[in-house]
Protein backbone atom coordinates (compact mmCIF):
# COMPACT_ATOMS: atom_id res chain seq x y z
CA UNK A 1 0.00 0.00 0.00
CA UNK A 2 1.32 3.29 -1.57
CA UNK A 3 0.50 5.17 1.86
CA UNK A 4 1.89 2.76 4.20
CA UNK A 5 5.12 2.87 2.34
CA UNK A 6 5.29 6.43 2.06
CA UNK A 7 4.73 6.64 6.02
CA UNK A 8 7.32 3.66 6.18
CA UNK A 9 5.55 1.36 8.47
CA UNK A 10 6.31 -2.60 8.22
CA UNK A 11 3.33 -4.18 6.75
CA UNK A 12 2.31 -6.94 4.74
CA UNK A 13 -0.73 -7.58 1.95
CA UNK A 14 -3.05 -10.67 1.76
CA UNK A 15 -5.07 -11.34 -1.39
CA UNK A 16 -8.00 -13.06 0.33
CA UNK A 17 -10.91 -15.10 -2.23
CA UNK A 18 -14.55 -14.97 -1.08
CA UNK A 19 -16.28 -18.26 -1.99
CA UNK A 20 -18.70 -16.16 -4.36
CA UNK A 21 -15.29 -15.39 -6.43
CA UNK A 22 -14.35 -11.65 -5.10
CA UNK A 23 -10.73 -10.94 -4.75
CA UNK A 24 -10.07 -8.91 -1.96
CA UNK A 25 -6.82 -7.34 -0.84
CA UNK A 26 -6.25 -7.14 2.86
CA UNK A 27 -3.32 -5.10 4.79
CA UNK A 28 -1.61 -6.22 7.90
CA UNK A 29 0.20 -4.26 10.46
CA UNK A 30 1.88 -7.76 11.92
CA UNK A 31 2.66 -8.66 15.52
CA UNK A 32 3.14 -12.64 15.04
CA UNK A 33 1.64 -13.70 17.87
CA UNK A 34 -0.28 -10.69 19.51
CA UNK A 35 -3.84 -10.33 19.74
CA UNK A 36 -5.50 -9.88 15.99
CA UNK A 37 -7.73 -6.92 15.82
CA UNK A 38 -9.51 -6.58 12.07
CA UNK A 39 -10.69 -2.92 11.21
CA UNK A 40 -13.51 -2.97 9.31
CA UNK A 41 -14.58 0.36 7.01
CA UNK A 42 -18.16 1.45 5.91
CA UNK A 43 -20.04 2.30 2.95
CA UNK A 44 -18.07 4.29 0.43
CA UNK A 45 -14.82 3.51 3.08
CA UNK A 46 -11.66 1.75 2.80
CA UNK A 47 -8.90 0.82 4.68
CA UNK A 48 -7.08 4.08 3.97
CA UNK A 49 -9.45 5.63 6.69
CA UNK A 50 -7.93 4.00 9.27
CA UNK A 51 -4.53 5.11 8.68
CA UNK A 52 -4.97 8.41 6.59
CA UNK A 53 -4.57 10.91 9.37
CA UNK A 54 -0.79 9.10 10.14
CA UNK A 55 1.05 7.70 12.69
CA UNK A 56 0.28 10.03 15.66
CA UNK A 57 -3.32 10.26 15.15
CA UNK A 58 -4.95 7.00 12.93
CA UNK A 59 -6.32 4.37 15.34
CA UNK A 60 -4.54 1.56 12.89
CA UNK A 61 -0.77 2.87 14.16
CA UNK A 62 -2.27 3.61 17.34
CA UNK A 63 -3.34 0.02 17.85
CA UNK A 64 -0.10 -1.29 16.48
CA UNK A 65 2.09 0.89 18.48
CA UNK A 66 0.28 -0.79 21.53
CA UNK A 67 1.63 -4.56 19.97
CA UNK A 68 -1.64 -5.66 18.48
CA UNK A 69 -1.59 -7.65 15.21
CA UNK A 70 -3.78 -4.84 12.79
CA UNK A 71 -5.37 -6.10 9.96
CA UNK A 72 -7.22 -3.61 7.49
CA UNK A 73 -10.58 -5.00 5.55
CA UNK A 74 -10.83 -4.05 2.22
CA UNK A 75 -14.51 -4.97 1.13
CA UNK A 76 -15.41 -5.38 -2.57
CA UNK A 77 -15.89 -2.88 -4.37
CA UNK A 78 -13.76 -0.75 -2.58
CA UNK A 79 -11.20 1.07 -5.27
CA UNK A 80 -8.44 -0.36 -6.08
CA UNK A 81 -8.30 -3.00 -3.52
CA UNK A 82 -11.50 -4.42 -3.80
CA UNK A 83 -12.25 -4.83 -7.65
CA UNK A 84 -10.76 -8.05 -8.42
CA UNK A 85 -13.07 -11.13 -9.29
CA UNK A 86 -12.08 -14.72 -10.83
CA UNK A 87 -14.85 -14.07 -13.98
CA UNK A 88 -15.98 -10.48 -13.87
CA UNK A 89 -14.41 -7.51 -14.17
CA UNK A 90 -15.87 -3.86 -12.47
CA UNK A 91 -17.15 -2.61 -15.73
CA UNK A 92 -20.04 -5.19 -15.53
CA UNK A 93 -23.33 -4.90 -13.96
CA UNK A 94 -22.91 -7.87 -12.24
CA UNK A 95 -19.70 -7.03 -10.15
CA UNK A 96 -21.79 -4.44 -8.32
CA UNK A 97 -24.95 -6.83 -7.46
CA UNK A 98 -24.09 -6.21 -3.79
CA UNK A 99 -24.73 -4.51 -0.47
CA UNK A 100 -23.78 -4.90 3.03
CA UNK A 101 -25.15 -8.51 2.89
CA UNK A 102 -22.49 -9.50 0.84
CA UNK A 103 -20.49 -8.19 2.95
CA UNK A 104 -21.44 -10.09 5.89
CA UNK A 105 -22.13 -13.24 4.31
CA UNK A 106 -18.92 -13.25 1.93
CA UNK A 107 -16.21 -10.49 2.38
CA UNK A 108 -15.99 -10.73 6.31
CA UNK A 109 -15.98 -14.82 6.52
CA UNK A 110 -13.48 -15.18 4.07
CA UNK A 111 -10.92 -12.48 5.57
CA UNK A 112 -11.64 -13.59 9.04
CA UNK A 113 -10.82 -17.50 7.75
CA UNK A 114 -7.77 -16.05 6.33
CA UNK A 115 -6.34 -14.50 9.45
CA UNK A 116 -7.05 -17.38 11.33
CA UNK A 117 -5.43 -19.60 8.43
CA UNK A 118 -2.07 -17.28 8.72
CA UNK A 119 -1.54 -16.64 12.65
CA UNK A 120 -2.39 -20.08 13.12
CA UNK A 121 0.22 -21.24 10.81
CA UNK A 122 2.69 -18.60 12.46
CA UNK A 123 2.12 -19.93 16.14
CA UNK A 124 2.99 -23.47 15.06
CA UNK A 125 6.08 -22.11 13.24
CA UNK A 126 7.20 -20.71 16.27
CA UNK A 127 6.66 -23.83 18.02
CA UNK A 128 4.50 -22.11 20.99
CA UNK A 129 1.33 -24.19 19.55
CA UNK A 130 -1.38 -24.59 21.36
CA UNK A 131 -2.81 -27.61 19.79
CA UNK A 132 -2.93 -31.37 21.28
CA UNK A 133 0.07 -32.34 20.04
CA UNK A 134 2.60 -29.29 21.83
CA UNK A 135 0.81 -29.77 25.57
CA UNK A 136 -2.31 -31.73 25.09
CA UNK A 137 -4.47 -28.89 25.32
CA UNK A 138 -7.53 -29.82 23.29
CA UNK A 139 -9.32 -28.48 19.75
CA UNK A 140 -11.49 -26.26 22.15
CA UNK A 141 -9.11 -24.53 24.23
CA UNK A 142 -6.74 -24.02 20.57
CA UNK A 143 -9.79 -22.21 19.28
CA UNK A 144 -9.59 -19.53 21.94
CA UNK A 145 -6.12 -18.04 21.66
CA UNK A 146 -5.45 -17.42 17.49
CA UNK A 147 -8.25 -17.77 15.87
CA UNK A 148 -10.99 -15.10 18.11
CA UNK A 149 -10.71 -11.38 16.96
CA UNK A 150 -11.47 -8.20 18.00
CA UNK A 151 -13.10 -6.36 15.70
CA UNK A 152 -14.00 -2.61 15.27
CA UNK A 153 -15.67 -1.17 12.60
CA UNK A 154 -17.39 2.07 11.59
CA UNK A 155 -20.67 2.80 10.18
CA UNK A 156 -22.10 0.06 7.90
CA UNK A 157 -19.53 -2.08 8.70
CA UNK A 158 -21.50 -2.88 11.80
CA UNK A 159 -24.48 -3.93 9.58
CA UNK A 160 -22.09 -6.85 7.57
CA UNK A 161 -21.05 -7.84 11.09
CA UNK A 162 -24.88 -8.02 11.87
CA UNK A 163 -25.54 -10.24 9.11
CA UNK A 164 -22.17 -12.53 9.87
CA UNK A 165 -23.18 -13.29 12.83
CA UNK A 166 -26.89 -14.18 11.17
CA UNK A 167 -25.87 -16.22 8.33
CA UNK A 168 -22.70 -18.01 10.00
CA UNK A 169 -23.75 -18.24 13.71
CA UNK A 170 -20.06 -19.98 13.93
CA UNK A 171 -18.52 -16.29 14.26
CA UNK A 172 -20.29 -15.84 17.19
CA UNK A 173 -17.45 -17.70 19.41
CA UNK A 174 -14.86 -16.53 16.61
CA UNK A 175 -15.54 -12.38 17.24
CA UNK A 176 -14.07 -11.89 20.86
CA UNK A 177 -15.73 -8.24 21.08
CA UNK A 178 -17.05 -5.86 18.40
CA UNK A 179 -17.15 -2.01 18.76
CA UNK A 180 -18.57 0.06 16.63
CA UNK A 181 -18.30 3.66 15.72
CA UNK A 182 -21.03 5.28 14.28
CA UNK A 183 -23.14 2.00 13.89
CA UNK A 184 -26.23 1.89 11.61
CA UNK A 185 -29.34 -0.92 11.99
CA UNK A 186 -32.66 0.41 11.58
CA UNK A 187 -33.22 3.88 9.86
CA UNK A 188 -36.67 4.61 9.87
CA UNK A 189 -37.55 8.01 12.07
CA UNK A 190 -33.77 8.18 13.42
CA UNK A 191 -31.70 10.04 10.92
CA UNK A 192 -31.64 13.73 10.99
CA UNK A 193 -32.22 14.17 7.19
CA UNK A 194 -35.55 14.50 5.72
CA UNK A 195 -37.73 12.64 3.26
CA UNK A 196 -36.94 15.40 0.39
CA UNK A 197 -33.45 14.71 0.86
CA UNK A 198 -33.59 10.83 0.22
CA UNK A 199 -35.60 11.11 -2.19
CA UNK A 200 -33.14 13.73 -3.77
CA UNK A 201 -30.22 10.77 -3.24
CA UNK A 202 -32.81 7.96 -4.49
CA UNK A 203 -33.02 10.43 -7.71
CA UNK A 204 -29.50 10.03 -8.53
CA UNK A 205 -28.66 6.58 -7.77
CA UNK A 206 -31.53 5.88 -10.67
CA UNK A 207 -30.28 8.14 -13.03
CA UNK A 208 -26.97 6.46 -12.67
CA UNK A 209 -28.19 2.88 -12.97
CA UNK A 210 -30.51 3.97 -15.74
CA UNK A 211 -26.59 5.47 -17.42
CA UNK A 212 -25.42 1.71 -16.72
CA UNK A 213 -23.20 2.97 -13.97
CA UNK A 214 -23.52 0.84 -11.42
CA UNK A 215 -21.23 2.10 -8.82
CA UNK A 216 -22.13 4.65 -6.77
CA UNK A 217 -19.64 7.79 -5.90
CA UNK A 218 -16.91 6.39 -7.99
CA UNK A 219 -13.27 7.51 -7.11
CA UNK A 220 -12.42 10.68 -8.45
CA UNK A 221 -16.23 11.75 -8.33
CA UNK A 222 -16.34 13.98 -5.12
CA UNK A 223 -12.81 15.86 -6.11
CA UNK A 224 -14.80 17.07 -9.51
CA UNK A 225 -18.14 17.93 -8.01
CA UNK A 226 -16.72 19.70 -5.03
CA UNK A 227 -14.59 21.62 -7.79
CA UNK A 228 -17.35 22.92 -9.33
CA UNK A 229 -20.51 22.54 -6.81
CA UNK A 230 -18.23 24.36 -3.39
CA UNK A 231 -21.37 25.48 -1.72
CA UNK A 232 -23.37 22.20 -2.06
CA UNK A 233 -20.45 19.91 -1.22
CA UNK A 234 -19.79 22.12 1.89
CA UNK A 235 -23.89 21.59 2.61
CA UNK A 236 -23.70 17.98 2.42
CA UNK A 237 -20.86 17.41 3.63
CA UNK A 238 -21.77 19.35 7.26
CA UNK A 239 -25.53 18.06 6.87
CA UNK A 240 -24.26 14.79 6.76
CA UNK A 241 -20.79 13.26 6.99
CA UNK A 242 -18.51 15.92 9.19
CA UNK A 243 -19.34 18.20 12.12
CA UNK A 244 -17.31 21.97 12.38
CA UNK A 245 -14.78 20.61 13.44
CA UNK A 246 -13.59 18.68 10.29
CA UNK A 247 -15.46 20.46 7.61
CA UNK A 248 -12.54 21.69 6.15
CA UNK A 249 -10.50 18.86 6.40
CA UNK A 250 -12.86 16.65 4.94
CA UNK A 251 -13.04 19.12 1.74
CA UNK A 252 -9.47 18.63 0.83
CA UNK A 253 -9.33 16.90 -2.35
CA UNK A 254 -6.60 14.38 -0.42
CA UNK A 255 -9.33 13.42 2.40
CA UNK A 256 -11.86 12.41 -0.41
CA UNK A 257 -9.50 10.69 -2.51
CA UNK A 258 -8.55 8.14 0.92
CA UNK A 259 -11.88 7.75 2.84
CA UNK A 260 -14.50 7.91 -0.40
CA UNK A 261 -13.71 4.88 -2.85
CA UNK A 262 -16.71 4.14 -4.55
CA UNK A 263 -19.56 1.55 -3.76
CA UNK A 264 -22.15 -0.02 -5.10
CA UNK A 265 -25.79 1.35 -6.23
CA UNK A 266 -27.38 -0.93 -4.23
CA UNK A 267 -25.51 -0.41 -1.52
CA UNK A 268 -27.33 3.17 -0.59
CA UNK A 269 -30.98 1.19 -2.28
CA UNK A 270 -30.47 -1.55 0.33
CA UNK A 271 -30.43 1.02 2.82
CA UNK A 272 -33.35 3.11 1.64
CA UNK A 273 -35.14 -0.30 1.58
CA UNK A 274 -34.38 -0.48 5.77
CA UNK A 275 -35.39 3.46 5.86
CA UNK A 276 -38.94 2.59 3.95
CA UNK A 277 -39.69 -0.45 6.07
CA UNK A 278 -38.76 0.31 9.40
CA UNK A 279 -36.58 -2.74 9.93
CA UNK A 280 -33.44 -4.48 9.17
CA UNK A 281 -34.06 -6.71 6.36
CA UNK A 282 -32.05 -8.36 3.94
CA UNK A 283 -32.11 -6.86 0.12
CA UNK A 284 -35.72 -6.44 -1.22
CA UNK A 285 -35.53 -7.97 -5.06
CA UNK A 286 -39.38 -7.88 -5.24
CA UNK A 287 -41.53 -11.04 -4.39
CA UNK A 288 -40.84 -13.07 -8.23
CA UNK A 289 -37.17 -12.96 -7.08
CA UNK A 290 -37.43 -13.10 -3.86
CA UNK A 291 -39.25 -16.37 -4.00
CA UNK A 292 -36.11 -17.68 -6.24
CA UNK A 293 -33.49 -16.24 -3.85
CA UNK A 294 -35.49 -16.96 -0.31
CA UNK A 295 -38.45 -18.96 -1.04
CA UNK A 296 -40.64 -16.24 0.15
CA UNK A 297 -42.19 -13.61 -1.15
CA UNK A 298 -41.22 -10.92 1.38
CA UNK A 299 -37.09 -10.16 2.11
CA UNK A 300 -35.82 -11.91 5.02
CA UNK A 301 -35.62 -10.32 8.67
CA UNK A 302 -32.30 -11.28 10.43
CA UNK A 303 -32.55 -12.44 13.18
CA UNK A 304 -29.90 -10.32 15.31
CA UNK A 305 -31.22 -11.35 18.97
CA UNK A 306 -29.24 -14.73 18.38
CA UNK A 307 -25.89 -12.91 18.36
CA UNK A 308 -24.05 -13.43 21.47
CA UNK A 309 -20.85 -11.70 20.52
CA UNK A 310 -20.23 -8.86 23.02
CA UNK A 311 -20.52 -5.50 21.57
CA UNK A 312 -19.61 -1.94 22.50
CA UNK A 313 -21.61 1.17 20.48
CA UNK A 314 -20.03 4.50 20.14
CA UNK A 315 -22.09 7.37 18.93
CA UNK A 316 -21.16 11.30 18.32
CA UNK A 317 -24.28 13.96 19.56
CA UNK A 318 -24.92 15.41 15.57
CA UNK A 319 -24.49 12.28 13.69
CA UNK A 320 -26.82 12.44 11.39
CA UNK A 321 -26.73 8.62 10.06
CA UNK A 322 -25.94 7.21 13.22
CA UNK A 323 -28.07 9.00 15.59
CA UNK A 324 -28.02 8.79 19.69
CA UNK A 325 -31.50 7.54 18.71
CA UNK A 326 -30.49 5.21 16.41
CA UNK A 327 -27.61 4.10 18.54
CA UNK A 328 -29.83 3.50 21.58
CA UNK A 329 -32.52 1.75 19.47
CA UNK A 330 -29.80 -0.96 18.61
CA UNK A 331 -29.32 -1.46 22.12
CA UNK A 332 -32.65 -1.76 23.36
CA UNK A 333 -32.92 -4.76 20.60
CA UNK A 334 -29.29 -5.91 21.48
CA UNK A 335 -29.89 -5.86 25.46
CA UNK A 336 -28.18 -9.18 25.97
CA UNK A 337 -24.86 -8.49 23.78
CA UNK A 338 -24.23 -4.74 24.12
CA UNK A 339 -21.98 -4.07 27.18
CA UNK A 340 -21.75 -0.41 26.70
CA UNK A 341 -22.95 2.53 24.87
CA UNK A 342 -20.28 5.54 24.66
CA UNK A 343 -21.25 9.01 23.69
CA UNK A 344 -18.17 11.05 22.21
CA UNK A 345 -17.33 13.46 24.51
CA UNK A 346 -17.86 16.55 22.17
CA UNK A 347 -21.26 19.00 21.31
CA UNK A 348 -20.78 18.67 17.80
CA UNK A 349 -19.32 15.13 16.75
CA UNK A 350 -20.85 13.49 13.23
CA UNK A 351 -20.24 10.62 11.07
CA UNK A 352 -17.00 10.95 9.12
CA UNK A 353 -15.68 12.71 12.65
CA UNK A 354 -14.77 9.18 13.42
CA UNK A 355 -12.07 8.69 11.08
CA UNK A 356 -10.78 12.55 10.82
CA UNK A 357 -11.83 14.80 13.50
CA UNK A 358 -8.92 16.94 14.41
CA UNK A 359 -9.18 15.57 17.73
CA UNK A 360 -9.75 11.86 16.95
CA UNK A 361 -7.13 10.12 19.27
CA UNK A 362 -8.43 11.64 22.56
CA UNK A 363 -11.88 11.75 21.69
CA UNK A 364 -12.26 8.23 20.08
CA UNK A 365 -8.94 6.23 20.00
CA UNK A 366 -7.41 6.01 23.76
CA UNK A 367 -11.18 5.90 24.77
CA UNK A 368 -11.31 2.82 22.20
CA UNK A 369 -8.45 1.03 23.43
CA UNK A 370 -9.22 1.98 26.77
CA UNK A 371 -12.61 -0.05 26.37
CA UNK A 372 -10.95 -3.05 24.61
CA UNK A 373 -8.55 -3.29 27.34
CA UNK A 374 -10.67 -3.10 30.02
CA UNK A 375 -12.67 -5.50 27.90
CA UNK A 376 -10.05 -8.27 27.77
CA UNK A 377 -9.19 -7.49 31.69
CA UNK A 378 -12.79 -8.96 32.47
CA UNK A 379 -13.28 -5.38 34.24
CA UNK A 380 -15.53 -3.39 31.46
CA UNK A 381 -18.14 -1.32 33.17
CA UNK A 382 -21.84 -1.36 32.33
CA UNK A 383 -22.09 2.16 31.09
CA UNK A 384 -25.14 3.36 28.69
CA UNK A 385 -24.77 6.92 27.85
Amino acid sequence: MDWLEAQNVSHEVHNVTTADGYQLQVQRLPHPGARAVLLVHGLLGSSLGWVCLGPERSLAFQLHQRSYDVWLANLRGVAPYGRQHIDLTDVMADFWRFSFHEHGAYDLPAIIDHMAEVTGGEQQDRGGGRGPSADGVGEEEEEQMPRQVLLIGHSQAFNAFLVLCSVHPRFNHRIQLMQALAPLARLHRQVRFDSFQVRHLMKFVKKRQKGNNFEIFPPGYFRKICQSKRDLCEYYTKQLAGSSQSNKRLLEAFNYENLLQGGSAREIKHLHQIWKSGDFISYDYGPVENMQIYHRVEALSYNVSQITVPIVLYFGETDAVATPEGVHEIYARMLMSVKSVRRINSPKFNHLDFLVSNDIKSLVNDKLIEQMEQFLEGRLPYVIE
